[in-house]
C-alpha cells in the first residue's frame, strides 16, 4: 500500500514538471528574435533567414550610432550623379582635342627634324658659292676641279660629299657595288659586305652622312683628317 502511494506520488510529480516545461516553452517563443534563423522543420543543409520588418530597418538607418552608413550611400549618390551629368559629347570633344594636339606636335616635330620626311631628295649637288648646278650622274662629274672649287671656298661639307660620290664611282667602275640612280647607301654596304672593303667603306659611309645629311660643321683639321681616308681608300682600289 505505501508502495502504491509512493508510485501514485512520483507520477504526479513527473506529469506536474511537464507541464511547467511546456508553460516555460511557450513563454519563450512569444519573446521576438528578428534575427534567429526559422525553426521549422526542413532539410539538414537548407537554411532560411528570416526576413526584418521594414519599421527595425528605419528605426536602424535613424539610429545615431550607424551614420556611416549613410554617408557612404550619400557619396556614392553624388557620385553617379556628377557622372551622368556631363553629356557624352563632351567626353567625345575632350579626347578628340588630346589626339589632335599630340598629332599636330608630332607633326611639327617631324617638319622641323632632320627626318627629311617632308622635304623632297636633293637631286642636284649646288656649290653655294657658285649657282651652277652640277649633274647627278656621278660618272659626269668633274671632282678634281670641283672639289678645289669646294676647298677654296671652304665649303668642307660639300668637298666631302663629292669625295664620296667619287668613291661609289671607283666602286662601281670595279664591280664591287652595282651602282644605280635612287639606291641607298645602306644597299651599296650590303653589296661590299663580303669583300674585304666593307671595313673603310662603312667608316667613310658613315662619317659623310654625319657631315652631309647630320649637316655638321667641317673644321679645316676634320676636314683634313676625312680627306686623308678617302685618299688612303682610294689606293687601296687601285
Amino acid at each position: 500500500m505505501i508502495v502504491s502511494d509512493f508510485c501514485r506520488a512520483q507520477n504526479t510529480y513527473t506529469d506536474t514538471a511537464a507541464v511547467e516545461v511546456v508553460d516555460t516553452a511557450t513563454a519563450i517563443e512569444e519573446v521576438p528574435n528578428y534575427f534567429d534563423y526559422k525553426t521549422s522543420k526542413q532539410d539538414g543543409d537548407t537554411l532560411e533567414l528570416r526576413h526584418v520588418p521594414v519599421s527595425v530597418m528605419d528605426s536602424l538607418k535613424n539610429d545615431d550610432a550607424f551614420w556611416y552608413a549613410n554617408t557612404k550611400m550619400k557619396r556614392k549618390e553624388e557620385r553617379q550623379t556628377s557622372n551622368s551629368h556631363a553629356p557624352p559629347w563632351v567626353k567625345n570633344l575632350i579626347w578628340a582635342i588630346i589626339v589632335g594636339a599630340f598629332l599636330a606636335a608630332l607633326v611639327w616635330y617631324l617638319a622641323t627634324s632632320n627626318i627629311l620626311i617632308f622635304t623632297k631628295r636633293q637631286k642636284q649637288i649646288v656649290n653655294p658659292g657658285d649657282e651652277q648646278e652640277m649633274p647627278e650622274d656621278i660618272f659626269a662629274i668633274n671632282y678634281q676641279k670641283e672639289l678645289d672649287r669646294a676647298i677654296g671656298t671652304e665649303d668642307y661639307r660639300l668637298a666631302v660629299r663629292l669625295m664620296f660620290l667619287r668613291l661609289l664611282k671607283n666602286l662601281s667602275n670595279r664591280n664591287i657595288i652595282q651602282y644605280k640612280q635612287g639606291r641607298t647607301n645602306f644597299e651599296y654596304l650590303s653589296q661590299s659586305f663580303s669583300t674585304g672593303y666593307y671595313s673603310d667603306f662603312f667608316r667613310l659611309t658613315r662619317n659623310y652622312e654625319y657631315v652631309w645629311y647630320g649637316k655638321f660643321d667641317v673644321s679645316p683639321d676634320a676636314f683634313r683628317t676625312i680627306k686623308m681616308d678617302f685618299e688612303n681608300f682610294d689606293h687601296r682600289l687601285k
